[in-house]
């Protein structure tokens, strides 16, 4: 089913907050053969609000709304909803005598101004809020369907997964499935990279493809729609079968959330990792205790930029810094096998390479980067060449770093590393 998603709130739209929401609902329904054809946002104005949901109830199937459910005057989302489909707003006396008691149970005083959470569009099939108060809704007409799901990130996330999407296969039946693998192509442009392909974006129908620019490389993008993961997986492995001969192809990807499988794998396997950052300045530790709960995993960051802090403090050889300079695969493992050392880590990874916009101490080209991943199976080193900036060059090193710490993990099955 063609599908767009209306994110609602003035807050939003003034960047206050990020539009979380969007992209968690795109990703949800994708992998249940939902087509997301637009995304749209608009602030809390009930003209604008039908507007927007007017134009979307013309040109797709289904309709998501997440946001204004509440019981202020700014919650406008339902009653432009029963308004754009043309059926009564009114007082659903159920919902309204659960509120009543689950505030009262709470000890508070139900007001008029709660009780707006207890309107609805006539006929209105109720998604209960396992997470908060506002209940959610489905309305149907004319064969369209708009729902309407709460704003906070974790209820409209509980809602959306236990209540609507059941809701969905019970009327619809099952939509298969949205795949997508996104591929780094290091190395080329992105004009380069397309005209290498050209045939294959030319002809594709199933499996698409589409290329992005992305911190340090291009990113190519494989979508497949068939009725299981095997499958998509299948037709995606073709394609990539394919064109691998016609690209410098890396199977890693930023979209996949790399920082997010790290953290679970490290979690699940009671794993420790550290980092020793030399051209990422500390982008590693950052990114990895930007997470809560991350003093459980991660140990720490050595950020040493000169020489003489990777000699002192990681223990790294100056023969090996002399003969092979600092940006080299020897100086990388040192560094790796330095943090672990220093921080008593299961696993610890390092970076050092030249971010630009100059070239290295032999005439290296800017975004050469080394990353090294130390653990009980070994010291394994990776050439990296990203492009752009010096800050994309800085962050691509940092989450390439996870996502070979995550391999590394990964290649040794369930064992201890």
């Amino acid at each position: 089913m063609i599908t767009e998603i209306i994110t609602t709130g003035t807050e939003i739209l003034l960047g206050e907050i990020d539009n979380e929401n969007s992209r968690w609902l795109s990703e949800l329904l994708n992998r249940f053969g939902y087509t997301v054809a637009w995304q749209t946002t608009v602030g809390d104005n009930f003209d604008r609000l039908c507007s927007a949901m007017d134009t979307a109830l013309h040109r797709a199937d289904l309709v998501i709304t997440t946001g204004g459910l509440g019981s202020t005057q700014g919650d406008l989302t339902k009653s432009a909803g029963a308004s754009v489909l043309g059926v009564p707003y009114c007082l659903n006396r159920e919902e309204s005598d659960r509120l009543r008691a689950m505030y009262e149970k709470n000890g508070r005083v139900y007001s008029k101004a709660l009780e707006r959470q207890a309107w609805f569009g006539e006929n209105a099939r109720l998604l209960p809020n396992e997470a908060g108060t506002a209940s959610g809704c489905i309305l149907e007409k004319h064969g369209k369907i708009l729902i309407h799901l709460p704003g906070p990130p974790f209820e409209m996330k509980q809602m959306a997964s236990n209540q609507m999407i059941p809701c969905l296969i019970e009327k619809n039946g099952p939509q298969g499935m949205i795949l997508s693998r996104v591929l780094s192509v290091q190395g080329l442009s992105e004009s380069e990279t397309e005209r290498r392909i050209m045939d294959r974006m030319q002809k594709q129908s199933n499996p698409t493809l589409a290329l992005y620019a992305r911190p340090g490389f291009i990113a190519l993008r494989i979508t497949a729609r068939a009725e299981s993961e095997d499958k998509a997986e299948e037709l995606i492995e073709k394609e990539a079968a394919l064109i691998k001969d016609r690209l410098p192809l890396g199977d890693y990807h930023m979209e996949s959330g790399i920082r997010d499988a790290l953290t679970k794998i490290l979690i699940g396997r009671s794993l420790s990792v550290s980092a020793a950052e030399s051209c990422t300045g500390g982008l590693i530790g950052k990114l990895m205790t930007d997470l809560p709960g991350s003093s459980s995993y991660f140990m720490g960051s050595a950020v040493t930029y000169q020489n003489s802090a990777k000699e002192s403090i990681l223990g790294v050889s100056p023969d090996i810094i002399r003969h092979f300079t600092a940006v080299s695969s020897e100086t990388a493992a040192q560094m790796a096998e330095g943090s672990r050392r220093i921080y008593g880590s299961d696993v610890a990874v390092s970076t050092t390479g030249y971010a630009g916009p100059g070239t290295g101490e032999r005439g290296e080209a800017p975004g050469l980067v080394y990353i090294g991943v130390s653990g009980a199976f070994g010291t394994i080193v990776h050439e990296e060449r990203f492009m752009g900036s010096r800050k994309s060059v800085r962050y691509a090193a940092a989450e390439k770093a996870m996502y070979w710490v995550w391999r590394y993990i990964r290649s040794h099955s369930t064992e201890e590393v």
